[in-house]
């Protein structure tokens, strides 16, 4: 299982973020997609993500 890293994706309206880059969920850089470097607050990790 990896540890989760920057830079961490989500979507503007999402309460997920992501931060494996090949995750199915994550469709950065599409329209309303943030990356950052910094953990989103109040949001929670990507189910596909956290068993990666």
């Amino acid at each position: 299982m990896s540890k989760p890293q920057s830079p961490y994706y989500y979507k503007k309206d999402s309460d997920t973020y992501h931060w494996e880059s090949n995750c199915s969920k994550n469709h950065y850089p599409a329209e309303g997609w943030v990356k950052d470097s910094n953990k989103p607050n109040n949001r929670e990790q990507c189910d596909e993500c956290r068993a990666k």
